[in-house]
């Protein structure tokens, strides 16, 4: 039993999820991520991939009130909408229900390829919605946004691309305190103060604390 305990205090060899999407997790695992060294020797993924070529014409049913919209790739204002619904549309949403799955709250604004949902006033494209502890951040969407958070709900140093290249997560973390609501000053000023490896294993055990510790 001590030896388990052990191995929980050192983290060696667990990796987990963060289930618990609280704004002190989330704080947490991003100044772990700030912390330790950026991994080395990642996957360069594929180099060549041979890509299908989608209709030119797509078709968008909204989820929210069920109108269908239609593009088509030639048009002015509808090229970058038709390539929403053909290339990305349907991976995001997977993306989206995976966090969920997870425990988070996080849900994609596809309001602007409604052609009734659209407000002409509202970013026209998708929005990322990340709501934690009831306060929702809303960012407007760039691409792997969603790749990052997944891998950062895992608890993972490495993201990959849609080339399945491997990435440090760490070089995204403005980008993903941005996605999750959390700035770089709130993150100092709230962030809990880590614990020393030997502190955790003393705590764990019942051991009382040395005087530098109190």
């Amino acid at each position: 039993m001590r030896k388990e305990l052990l191995i929980a205090a050192l983290g060696i060899g667990v990796t987990g999820t963060l289930d618990a999407a609280t704004r002190q997790e989330v704080e947490r695992l991003l100044a772990q991520i700030a912390k330790s060294p950026a991994p080395q020797n990642l996957s360069l993924g594929a180099l060549c991939y041979k890509m299908a070529v989608p209709p030119d014409r797509a078709e968008y049913v909204c989820p929210v009130c069920g109108t269908k919209t239609l593009y088509v790739r030639e048009g002015d204002h509808s090229w970058r909408h038709w390539f929403v619904i053909h290339s990305a549309l349907s991976k995001y949403r997977k993306h989206c229900e995976e966090l969920r799955e997870l425990g988070w709250d996080v849900t994609l604004d596809e309001s602007f390829l409604c052609s009734k949902c659209r407000k002409p006033k509202e970013p026209q494209d998708l929005v990322l919605v990340v709501t934690i502890d009831k306060k929702a951040t809303r960012t407007q969407y760039e691409s792997d946004d969603l790749e990052k958070l997944v891998a950062f709900a895992k608890k993972k140093r490495t993201w990959k691309t849609a080339q399945d290249r491997e990435r440090p997560l760490k070089d995204e973390l403005p980008r993903l305190r941005k996605l999750l609501g959390v700035s770089e000053s709130e993150r100092n000023e709230n962030a809990p103060e880590e614990k020393s490896v030997f502190s955790r294993i003393r705590e764990l055990l019942g051991m009382p604390a040395t005087k530098e510790e109190k």
